[in-house]
């Protein structure tokens, strides 16, 4: 593809032509004929690598301030983030522009109403693509995910398999860092969905105000058609009363477009009357939680919109798995054992909230805090846990590069009481741990990774499951 048409849309340019067979952001990695896109990263400017990658055979550079005068051609731009994005979608034919796509942001619950919104648009008829946390999915293909949000290239490459494969419907997750370095870019949504906004990411961001910001941010005409929103969050209300697009609202405790009455916690999952949209439908499902039901309503309406029927919602809620490692229960000798993906602090306080609904005992929760992560979510999750549980283990979750010891330290710098708190840094043992603690009647919540399949620690990432190590303890 030639130069000049990969930066349709993006920067004016009459200078010399050049044919592009790649792209690339990293000067290791660029190939023979690839544009090369400089970009300023956390460790790193790649300005400072502009003749290392044309040496590597780079046919031109993109840049966003000056570096001189170089034999191949250079193109400046005020934003290369931005310009990556566009170029990328230039480059695989702008395939986004071909597909319907939902978009789901928020702190807590983006997986979890990404993959019902998926399934319910699938009981419709449609041919869908999930991007998210978990995997992605689609034309029969289910693929590990490398981020929540794929960087650029990788998100319009796999727009385009989608399109490829017939497509219609790619519901996405994407997170605030998504948002923050422009990774969207150039792709409008016809509905985003915003769930809810609590403390995270501020080893990122700095404090809530900027956290907040960035979220808000995507909810112009730029980035979507539409905002689906929870009107129970106050930043979600927030949205509502300051966006100019067309929006629509659910929740449950104000006056919203979507709703839920009746909700029972039930011996399979929940159930509740949903009104979505003047429609009412009885929804029975496998999904545990008030939280969960916030999700559901996400999802229903999400589908609606799309023309979902209320029958087909209703009977494939009714079958449907859970998420993996979203409130995933097993019950053995009596326990019930919770795997679930809970993170941040208002994440372990909602899952030790409906944890203790299922407790007929005591309730045992193993959990961690990620590595060079949000240093200040720490004691206070230590905190909730220590007041709402019976039993505390303190564990390892990606510690990353820092000591698994330091991390529990300021954990337990946030428990009042430390007379029911165990520290175990071997996640594995943790687990075993509760198995040998617990009795009949009582609830093990396993939080913090949920489906994740490793341990990452010392820039090293070594295969774990913890539903995985819960199985080898009990047993199964």
């Amino acid at each position: 593809m030639k130069l000049s048409q990969l930066l349709q849309g993006v920067a004016s340019y009459d200078g010399r032509d050049a044919e592009i067979t790649g792209i690339a952001t990293s000067s290791l990695k660029v190939k023979q004929g690839d544009l090369f896109i400089c970009m300023q990263g956390v460790n790193g400017d790649g300005h400072a690598y502009c003749d290392a990658a044309i040496a590597a055979g780079a046919a031109a550079v993109v840049v966003s301030r000056n570096v001189g005068n170089k034999p191949v051609p250079v193109v400046k731009v005020s934003d290369t983030r931005r310009a990556y994005a566009l170029i990328s979608s230039n480059y695989f034919g702008n395939p986004s522009a071909d597909l319907r796509i939902i978009t789901v942001t928020g702190t807590n619950g983006k997986s979890t109403t990404a993959y019902v919104t998926a399934k319910l648009l699938e009981a419709g008829g449609y041919n869908v693509g999930l991007i998210g946390t978990m995997y992605y999915e689609y034309g029969g293909k289910k693929l590990p995910s490398s981020l929540t949000t794929p960087d650029p290239y990788e998100l319009h490459s796999l727009f385009a398999d989608m399109k490829n494969a017939g497509v219609r419907y790619v519901v996405m997750e994407f997170s605030a860092h998504a948002i923050y370095l422009e990774k969207l870019c150039g792709v409008c949504s016809d509905i985003c969905i915003f769930t809810n906004l609590s403390q995270d990411h501020l080893d990122y961001f700095g404090d809530m105000k900027r956290y907040k910001a960035v979220k808000k941010s995507c909810f112009t005409a730029e980035y979507t058609r539409c905002a689906l929103v929870n009107v129970d969050d106050a930043c979600g209300r927030e949205i509502l009363s300051e966006c100019v697009i067309p929006s629509v609202s659910y929740g449950l405790e104000n006056p919203a477009d979507s709703f839920a009455i009746d909700v029972e916690d039930t011996a399979r999952g929940s159930s509740f009357v949903a009104n979505i949209m003047d429609d009412i439908v009885a929804i029975d499902c496998r999904l545990y939680g008030r939280f969960n039901v916030y999700n559901l309503l996400a999802a229903c309406t999400a589908a609606r919109m799309a023309g979902v029927g209320l029958a087909e919602i209703a009977d494939r809620l009714y079958t449907l798995d859970p998420p993996s490692g979203r409130f995933n229960v097993i019950e053995s000798g009596g326990v019930k054992y919770v795997v679930d993906f809970a993170h941040t602090p208002d994440g372990l306080y909602n899952l030790l909230k409906e944890g203790r609904k299922l407790c007929k005992g005591k309730l045992v929760t193993v959990f961690g805090c990620g590595g060079d992560r949000d240093v200040s979510k720490r004691p206070i999750m230590g905190k909730i846990a220590g007041e709402m549980s019976d039993i505390v283990i303190v564990t390892s979750d990606n510690p990353r590069t820092e000591s698994r010891q330091s991390i529990a330290d300021d954990i337990l710098s946030g428990v009042r009481k430390k007379n029911k708190i165990f520290v175990e840094l071997d996640r594995s043992r943790a687990i075993a741990l509760a198995v040998e603690l617990s009795g009949k009647g009582d609830v093990v919540l396993i939080a913090g990774k949920g489906s994740e399949s490793y341990i990452d620690e010392n820039n090293v990432k070594t295969p774990y499951s913890d539903s995985g190590e819960l199985n080898k303890a009990l047993g199964l």
